[in-house]
């Protein structure tokens, strides 16, 4: 079966190659000057990327690896906010953050991602901002303001880009100031009282060879969702009277963010460059990921109802919840980037960066006008160090390029635990209070090295591999319950555990440049995710420190054929990825949700799995004023094996990946029509999803059922300024990005309706 797919894939990619070279002008064209990837007379642009961590970078057409790159005039031509947004823009990409947690995202590429806010455990696809791998989540979701461009790598990240990764990575690249001095400014105003205020300054300060930028990032919001008194109440063993439990009722998801942004860049000389990356991060927010409640037709009953009467009939975006809970960030990070040119054409890049992290919160986690369970403020901090430097060298001036590195981080984390859970309503409320807690100090090593060899002038074979070692040292106390009052006398007792894993990641690629404009590549990639402590273990009479055994490491060997083409004088690029990945040794975070109690967490090597798929980006400009572009993902994700008993299911080999949708397809067009001296810029698009299931066990009540958004903006453009409107969600689809049960039945995520107008302006 997988030979036969990628033979398929092999035989798509090879059966386009006479037509693609056909189509291929004959004439060769330059890069546009601008890189920019928008409308233009010379075609489409290309954008630099640093997939294959090239100290000056590469055309993104000319890397053989499934990449999808964006620059600023992608990232603002549809209208995106932040990292979430980002998904619609690539194939096989989810970008929620749909879980218990809000502000930390849950990605997923190609079927690998991880759905729990379980702290201890590493992401499967990793976030970099600058060089710098984020090692603790929280602040991650960054603004896409002052980014000089974006990158989605899809795949395992096994050998060059950052920490090793199962599922793949996306760098941000925050754009490096100028000489000449300029003010950016781009601010929007949009329904819920939404306003998003963005500026930049740059410019030499004091000397010609030193360039600095301060960029603030602000945003706030009333909340695009309602909270309700809205539902049916009858008598229960809970609330015998029936008597409606009412609150304050509002608007929930409240934003209040601000960000500082100053950069530094030194040119030291001909040949050395030393820039430095600083933020600073306030959020003064709601809890963002609370939930909305909903009847399904069918499913086990819950305690809101069976014991409370309470059945919810909110519909949409309204909801019926007591507390929207809080999210307070404070979070700061440094980076230095020191390049150094030498003769010969080798460039050494050092990255070091340290970054502190300071979150408290409280989340609702049940969903209803009952306080059944909450996450009752929870402290969290963390610090981390880390220092990459690697060395790119021509070994012969045509045929031989080295690179080669080291790889260092080490973070710190601490969370407190904190539950309230209802024991009885009436007459008066009381509570049981439980509470667990960790720290953990991780250390990662590696080393890497890649060879690409070029036998003839348009054949590249490159070689290479990363050495990894991670060592965890885990100290935690497991969920236990208080005496009280309140969240005192806890009887934490903590256990201690350490432990290490090595790897060694190889990889493969070869790729051809059949003409100027049509490159063919396959290649084979290992990726590692390190093993993980469970760090939501429950007390019980005879626990021990084995009750903290981690999960071990998990693999993925991936196959991968492609085709990336510019045809038509650079009029229509298609790029097209088949792959397939042997999954071994899933890490499954298993949440159990029981109805009347807590979900119950674990994280065991449950599995294995293929994940087979296909990835399609299209995108044709007809005329200059036309642009047309498609995106198609498939994933069709199978376990080969299962270890692990799941309650109601004969055969967990048979469960569908959990959040994972089968079928992505994006569609959108831009179009720039002259005004006078002026243009009128607009955008159409339609982000598709197909349904999915929440839940391990495939629970039909908790299924997502496909969804599209329809988005668009049109914008007046003027030399120094511009003027536009936007709309976001325009059919107003009620969707959600998965749902759950346990007191009841909840679902997290989705947006409404939102519209607004833009303003942008450039000072020099």
């Amino acid at each position: 079966m997988r030979m036969r797919f990628l033979m398929s894939a092999s035989a798509l990619c090879t059966a386009m190659l006479p037509a693609l070279a056909m189509a291929q002008s004959a004439t060769t064209q330059d890069l546009p000057d601008d890189s920019s990837g928008q409308l233009d007379d010379s075609g489409i642009g290309d954008i630099v990327v640093y997939g294959e961590r090239r100290s000056l970078g590469q055309s993104a057409q000319k890397v053989p690896i499934a990449i999808t790159a964006m620059d600023p005039a992608l990232l603002r031509s549809a209208n995106t906010v932040d990292v979430t947004d980002l998904g619609a823009l690539a194939p096989n990409v989810q970008t929620p953050t749909a879980g218990t947690t809000p502000g930390f995202p849950n990605f997923a590429i190609r079927g690998i991602g991880i759905n729990s806010s379980i702290r201890s455990a590493d992401p499967a696809v990793n976030v970099i901002q600058d060089g710098m791998v984020v090692a603790f989540l929280a602040g991650s979701l960054q603004s896409t303001f002052d980014l000089e461009s974006v990158e989605v790598l899809r795949g395992p990240q096994g050998v060059l880009f950052g920490r090793n990764a199962t599922g793949g990575a996306i760098s941000l690249r925050t754009r490096r100031p100028q000489r000449d001095f300029q003010v950016l400014a781009d601010v929007s105003y949009g329904n819920f009282n939404t306003l998003t205020a963005n500026a930049s300054v740059e410019g030499a300060l004091g000397s010609d060879a030193v360039m600095g930028k301060l960029a603030v990032l602000y945003r706030r919001s009333d909340g695009m969702y309602k909270n309700t008194n809205d539902g049916i109440w009858e008598p229960a063993s809970g609330n015998p009277s029936g008597e409606p439990i009412t609150h304050e009722t509002g608007r929930l998801g409240k934003l209040d963010q601000v960000t500082i942004k100053p950069t530094v860049l030194f040119e030291i000389g001909d040949k050395h460059t030393l820039t430095l990356f600083g933020q600073y991060q306030r959020n003064n927010d709601d809890d963002t990921s609370f939930p909305r409640n909903f009847s399904p037709d069918k499913g086990a009953a819950v305690p809101l109802q069976s014991v409370y009467g309470f059945t919810p009939t909110a519909e949409g975006y309204d909801t019926n919840i007591d507390d929207g809970g809080y999210y307070r960030l404070r979070a700061g990070h440094i980076i230095a980037e020191l390049v150094n040119e030498f003769e010969g054409g080798a460039k050494l890049t050092t990255v070091a960066a340290w970054r502190r992290v300071k979150l408290d919160n409280s989340v609702n986690f049940y969903g209803g006008p009952v306080p059944l369970f909450y996450l009752i403020d929870n402290p969290e901090r963390s610090t981390q160090r880390s220092v990459e430097t690697r060395l790119n060298v021509p070994l012969t001036d045509d045929e031989l390029d080295l690179t080669a590195g080291l790889f260092y981080l080490n973070y710190d984390m601490y969370l407190q635990e904190n539950r309230r859970i209802l024991s009885a309503a009436v007459p008066t409320e009381t509570f049981n209070y439980i509470q667990g807690a960790f720290d953990q100090d991780v250390k990662a090593l590696a080393a890497f090295v890649n060879v690409d060899w070029r036998p003839t002038d348009r054949l590249t074979i490159s070689l290479g591999g990363r050495f990894s070692k991670d060592t965890k040292d885990f100290n935690g106390a497991p969920l236990t319950l208080c005496g009280g009052p309140g969240l005192t006398d806890c009887g934490q007792t903590f256990y201690r555990v350490k432990k290490s894993w090595t790897d060694f990641s190889p990889r493969a690629v070869v790729n051809y440049q059949a003409t100027d404009g049509v490159m063919v590549y396959a290649s084979y990639t290992q990726g590692y995710r390190s093993g993980n402590f469970n760090s939501r273990v429950n007390n019980s009479a005879d626990f021990s420190a084995a009750n903290f055994t981690p999960a071990d490491p998990e693999d993925v060997e991936a196959y991968e054929v492609g085709i990336k083409s510019d045809l038509l004088d650079r009029r229509l690029r298609v790029n097209v990825a088949g792959f397939i990945q042997d999954y071994k040794d899933v890490q499954q975070v298993s949440t159990l949700n029981i109805a009347g109690s807590a979900p119950i967490q674990t994280l065991v090597n449950a599995a294995s799995a293929e994940i087979k798929g296909l990835e399609t980006e299209i995108i044709l400009q007809p005329v200059r004023p036309l642009r047309l572009q498609a995106n198609f993902g498939y994933t069709d994700a199978k376990f080969k094996s299962f270890n692990v008993p799941v309650p109601g299911v004969d055969d967990p080999k048979d469960l569908e990946f959990s959040r994972i949708p089968k079928y992505t397809v994006t569609f959108a067009a831009n179009v720039s029509i002259p005004a006078g001296v002026n243009d009128i810029e607009g955008r159409v698009s339609y982000d598709y999803r197909s349904g999915f299931d929440s839940d391990l066990a495939n629970s039909p009540e908790l299924r997502v059922d496909g969804y599209g958004l329809l988005n668009a903006n049109l914008t007046y453009v003027a030399d120094n300024w511009s003027l536009g409107i936007w709309g976001r969600n325009l059919a107003n689809v009620a969707y959600a990005e998965a749902k759950g049960r346990a007191f009841s039945y909840v679902e997290w995520g989705g947006q409404p309706r939102t519209f607004g107008v833009r303003v942008t302006g450039k000072f020099r």
